[in-house]
Order: C-alpha cells, then sequence, then structure tokens
C-alpha cells in the first residue's frame, strides 16, 4: 500500500481507537507480517501493552492473525481495507436508517463500535439500557445522580438510550434478520481472521488432499485445481453464498407453527426492550444467540455504488427516471455480493450478468411517484416487444404469463368476483377490469423510464430480451469507467481549467497526437495549448513521448507526442485523494488541540446543558468556531471518500 493510504488509516485508528492501538497498527503496516517477539521489539511496548492492543484491533478486524500449526507461532498482520472503512461509518448507519429506520441504525452504530458481537450478547446489552431506563422512569437512582436532573434520568442513561433504543427481543431479532438478508451484516467465520495468503494456502492444501489424492498432473487437472481452490475460498468467506440468516429461528414463546410471522412496529419504542408480552403475541421470530455478526463492507459498498448512479442517472435525465433506476438497482443488490474481487484466488463471475424485468420494477415501485408528467410517449418496437404486437398487447401477454402471480393480486383464478386486497370489498368484474387497464398503463411507465435509462449514451441499462415486458442487465463495469473519466475530467477541470479537460479528452479519443494536431482537433492555437499541456505533463497526468527522426536525436528532428493514460492517471488522483483526506484529519485534530481546554471544560458533567451559565462568551465562541471547523473538514473527508469509492471500489 502507499506511504499517504498507510498514514490516514493510521490516522483513523488512532482518533478511534487511541494511540496504543494505533502504534501497534502503524509498526505492522509498516513492516508487515510479524510474530509477537518481534513486535514486541519494534513497538517497544511490554508484552502485556502489545496484547490489549492486539486484543482491540482483532475485535475490529483491524489485525489478522494466523497460528501455524507446524511451528505454533502466531503470526499477525494488518488489514488496510479494513481500517479504511471506518471513514464510512456515517454513510453506512445512514443505509440502514433510510431503509429500515432508525432503530436499524443503532443496531449498525453498536455493531461498528464493538467490531463482532453475538446475537445474544446484544440482546442482554438492550435489555439492560431497558432496565436502567425504567427505573430512571420510576425514579429508582441515587440521589447523586439526580442532582441535576429533574426527571431523573442521568447522563448515562441518555447514553444509552442513543446506543439501545427500546425494542422487544422479537423485534430486535427481526430487524437483525432484516439486515442480513440485505446483507448490510453477515456472520463472522474463523476464516474473516485469518489473512488472505493463509486462507489461499490452507484451500489449496486441503483441495489437494481431499479432491486430488495430494497430486495434480496436466494443465486441465491444474485449471480444475484452481477452480476449486476458488470454490473453497468463497464457500469459507461467504458461507453457502445466501445472505439468509444463519443459526436457529423459532417463536419467541417457542410454539410451533403458531406464529404468524407479524413484524412488531418500532414506531412507539424508544429505549430497550419493552414488555415480552406484546411480542409474545406478535409471534416473533428469534435468532441463534450464539450467533456472531459483523458488518458486511462489501455489500455496503454495493449499496453506496447504488446511490452514486442514481445521483448520476438525475443529473443526466431527471429525477422521476433516476427514482425508477433506484428501485431497479435495488433490486438487484440482493444478486451482487460484492462491486468487485480485491484479493488473488478468486476467479472473477464470467457467467451471464444478474438480469431483472419492467415487472418485477414495477411490483415494487413507489405507487404515489408519479410517472406519467416527468415522460412523454416513447417510439415502440425499438426494444424488441414481440413480432407483430404493439405495446400494450405485450403487456397482455406479460400479464398472462404472470397469471399465477396475478391470482393472488387480481382474483380467485376461478371466474368468480374478486376481492380487493387492500380493503376487503369486493369487486365486480368492471372494477377489476378498469384496476387491471390501471395496473398495465403504469407498467408501460415503467418500461418507458427505463428504455431512457438504456438509450442514454452511458447506458444506464441493457436491453437483454423481451421477457416480462423488457429484461435490463446493468453493465458496472462499464458506467464505472464513465464515472472514472468523468471524475478525472472534473479534477483536471478544476487544477488546469476547462481547456485542459477538452485535451484529455481529445488525447483519450485520438491516442498519440503531436502539438499541432492536438490544437487542430480541439479548435485551439497552438500557443494557448502548449502551457497547459506542460503544466499536466509536470503533475504527471498526461505523458509525452519522444519519437528521434533518425540516429542522431536532435531536438529539431524529434516528433514529441502527448498521450493520456488513464489508469495512470486514477492512481495519481487516487494517491492525492488519500494525501488530501490525511491533511483533513491532521487539521482538524490540530485545530481541536487549541481549543483542547475549553472542550474538556464544556464536557464536564456540571456544565453540559449549562454552557450559557459556566462559559464565559468568549469561550462558546470558540468552540462555535471549532465545531464549524471540524464540520467543514470531515465534510470534506466525506466528499473525498465518495471520490475515492469512484477511483478504487466501484
Amino acid at each position: 500500500m502507499s506511504q499517504h493510504a498507510s498514514e490516514l488509516c493510521v490516522l483513523l485508528v488512532d482518533d478511534i481507537y487511541g494511540q496504543l492501538s494505533s502504534r501497534v497498527f502503524a509498526t505492522l503496516l509498516r513492516y508487515g507480517r510479524l510474530n509477537l517477539p518481534t513486535l514486541v521489539q519494534h513497538t517497544r511496548l511490554s508484552s502485556r501493552q502489545l496484547k490489549h492492543g492486539l486484543a482491540v484491533l482483532i475485535q475490529q478486524h483491524l489485525v489478522l492473525h494466523y497460528t501455524a500449526l507446524e511451528e505454533g507461532i502466531t503470526y499477525y498482520e494488518a488489514d488496510w481495507m479494513n481500517a479504511y472503512s471506518l471513514v464510512r461509518a456515517g454513510k453506512i448507519i445512514k443505509l440502514a436508517e433510510d431503509k429500515f429506520g432508525e432503530a436499524a441504525g443503532g443496531i449498525i452504530s453498536n455493531l461498528l463500535l464493538l467490531g463482532h458481537t453475538r446475537v445474544g450478547d446484544l440482546s442482554s446489552a438492550y435489555a439492560a439500557a431497558a432496565g436502567k431506563a425504567k427505573s430512571a422512569i420510576n425514579g429508582e437512582v441515587s440521589e447523586d445522580a439526580t442532582e441535576n436532573k429533574a426527571n431523573g434520568v442521568t447522563k448515562e442513561h441518555d447514553s444509552n438510550r442513543d446506543r439501545y433504543p427500546l425494542m422487544t427481543r422479537g423485534q430486535l431479532h427481526s430487524l437483525l434478520q432484516d439486515l442480513m438478508n440485505v446483507g448490510y451484516i453477515e456472520e463472522v467465520r474463523e476464516e474473516h481472521f485469518r489473512p488472505h495468503a493463509d486462507n489461499f494456502n490452507e484451500a489449496e492444501r486441503l483441495v489437494k488432499r481431499t479432491q486430488f489424492g495430494g497430486e495434480i498432473r496436466g494443465t486441465k487437472q491444474k485449471a480444475e485445481f484452481d477452480k476449486a481452490v476458488s470454490k473453497k475460498l468463497k464457500q469459507w468467506r461467504d458461507g453457502d453464498g445466501s445472505s439468509a440468516p444463519k443459526g436457529v429461528k423459532r417463536s419467541l414463546n417457542d410454539s410451533a407453527g403458531d406464529g404468524r410471522g407479524k413484524r412488531a412496529k418500532l414506531s412507539s419504542c424508544r429505549y430497550g426492550f419493552v414488555d415480552q408480552e406484546e411480542d409474545e403475541a406478535e409471534g416473533s421470530v428469534l435468532l441463534n444467540d450464539d450467533l456472531v455478526l459483523r458488518i458486511n463492507y462489501d455489500k455496503c459498498t454495493v449499496a453506496l455504488r447504488s446511490m452514486r448512479l442514481v445521483e448520476l442517472a438525475r443529473d443526466a435525465i431527471g429525477e422521476t427516471t433516476s427514482k425508477v433506476y433506484a428501485e431497479l438497482l435495488h433490486r438487484l443488490e440482493a444478486k451482487i455480493p460484492r462491486c468487485r474481487e480485491f484479493l488473488p484466488g478468486f476467479e472473477e463471475d464470467s457467467g451471464p450478468a444478474q438480469t431483472i424485468t419492467t415487472l418485477e420494477v414495477s411490483a415494487t415501485l413507489d405507487k404515489t411517484l408519479d410517472l406519467a408528467s416527468a415522460i412523454g410517449s416513447a417510439p415502440e418496437g425499438r426494444f424488441g416487444t414481440p413480432s407483430g404486437k404493439k405495446g400494450d398487447e405485450a403487456a397482455e401477454d406479460a400479464n398472462d404469463e404472470e397469471g399465477a402471480e396475478d391470482d393472488d393480486h387480481w382474483g380467485n383464478g376461478n371466474g368468480e368476483d374478486h376481492w380487493d386486497d387492500d380493503s376487503g370489498i369486493k369487486m365486480g368484474d368492471e372494477d377489476q377490469d378498469a384496476k387491471g387497464e390501471d395496473r398495465r398503463y403504469r407498467m408501460s411507465e415503467v418500461q418507458q423510464h427505463i428504455k431512457l435509462l438504456a438509450e442514454d449514451p452511458r447506458k444506464f441499462v441493457r436491453y437483454v430480451s423481451n421477457r416480462g415486458l423488457g429484461e435490463w442487465a446493468v453493465d458496472f463495469d462499464n458506467l464505472a469507467k464513465t464515472l472514472i473519466q468523468t471524475e478525472l475530467e472534473n479534477t483536471i477541470a478544476a487544477r488546469f481549467g476547462r481547456v485542459a479537460a477538452r485535451l484529455v479528452r481529445v488525447l483519450l479519443d485520438k491516442g498519440k497526437l503531436d502539438e499541432k494536431q492536438v490544437a487542430q482537433i480541439g479548435m485551439l492555437r497552438q500557443k494557448e495549448i502548449r502551457s497547459t499541456l506542460t503544466a499536466m505533463q509536470e503533475a504527471g497526468h498526461i505523458e509525452l513521448q519522444e519519437i528521434p527522426r533518425d540516429n542522431n536525436r536532435q531536438p529539431s528532428r524529434t516528433m514529441f507526442l502527448w498521450y493520456f493514460e488513464p489508469e495512470r492517471c486514477r492512481q495519481l488522483v487516487l494517491q492525492e485523494t488519500y494525501k488530501a483526506m490525511a491533511r483533513c484529519l491532521q487539521r482538524a485534530r490540530e485545530e481541536k488541540k487549541e481549543v483542547q481546554l475549553v472542550i474538556d471544560k464544556a464536557e464536564r458533567s456540571d456544565v453540559i446543558g449549562k454552557e450559557d451559565r459556566y462559559l464565559m462568551k468568549a469561550e462558546i465562541q470558540a468552540l462555535q468556531r471549532w465545531k464549524d471547523k471540524e464540520e467543514k473538514l470531515l465534510g470534506q473527508v466525506g466528499r473525498l471518500d465518495a471520490l475515492v469509492g469512484v477511483l478504487r471500489d466501484y
């Protein structure tokens, strides 16, 4: 890893987990894989201190370890990718809150704080928080605790309320199940604590011994061996490939088959666990208390990529179409475990791209979204409706194909009267026909919006077939290249001007050109572009190649060709982004040092909530200035992280 990325990760670990942990982490980043005696020597810490630091880092999955059976020596290795993911904690919490509510964001926050934890321990923490809150409400606290609290609620209780929102045990387990279903959290396995190289070696030894008899012969068997090793590694990392929760499910009252599977509402819940009787009546299900969970950063990155693509679609096409695109990407997220494979040994998925149909998107799209006013009629026939049939006829055929599903919503399939599932009111044939017509019309509108996405030059979606009113796939690799090129051009334009971005597009499209050709194609004068080309070449964004016309290599007999390498420029901008993020964190730390005494005073228990009484006007102003600066610096770090996501992850 680069120097700037290493510096950034050490700063993140130091800000969150303290100097001891960051010192151990920095040593492992600098020297690589080390055992305990060597680590003691390099860190100059006692064995006891070092073990404390390693325990914290291993709990947070920032340090991986492996014990060789032959030697019995444990080696430790830093995981800088997980350390960098700490900067995305706020975005991950926001993802969970937007999808499942504030309580889900609290669960994600706790898992980020704990690294990994058992379901039983998490349940106990919520139950303990509920007990403290109940005691506070009943006034069962000491006099010291209530000295500055009119209602008997202490600062500790407030903190517990923030971390552990009130819910039943079944609601907690249901939220955990939902988060596992979408992949935001995952089951922790033994292989997650080992470095990838050791997992790879273990997989090779195991596969070679169990499937190939300890010996591999020929290129064909070697290819089969590599495929089996990759399959074993994926099994260790992802389990059986399903995002469904692992562990025992049972009804809360241990009744067999009596539960109705209803989700208890969280709108009335505040802190900790509420009365279990309501939960038992709901028939909620429970996960195994011994199930260990952690944050799945890969899946969260997939969700962040979808958000970035939706922003691009909104800027390019419009708000309504971007919401249709957001629903399409959300439906595809369940089929995509990660954006890309960074580790060696994993075979890239060479199978067909994941697809989704217009019917599937329409089924879950927000019914209140006004699709008609945001689009006009699009030409028919371009995306392969069945030959000789217009859009309405194709929609009717698609509805016939989906008849089994429609019976659940539009009738009982035997020609009798239909019932409206939402209202329970009996519907006649005329009402049913009108409702079916509205449904077909809305599906046609969804289809038109998806066609807009397919016809855009950026190719947000790709047409596959006419199944389900249109089957679509998303070419994420091509979209990632588009995002990268857009960010590179924006960066170059911000540093060298719009003319520089135009020159980069010319070089990217035409390849190697001399100065005269660049000026001619870019419709600019040579004198105007010479200084810009030189400045970009000095910064490393474009390159210059010298081609002599003869063996004398005289400048007058030499051609100078300019060219642009996107990969080299991407790496350069990525490293500069790491450096900028590290400088923002360092600046925030220095700004905090200047007002540290005031901050310590403001954080005293007798001052909190009474700053106007105990702090002078100058101190209040200093605190406000520091908060404003910190907000701006951390906001800039978040924007730079979005750039890193485009350049590295998506």
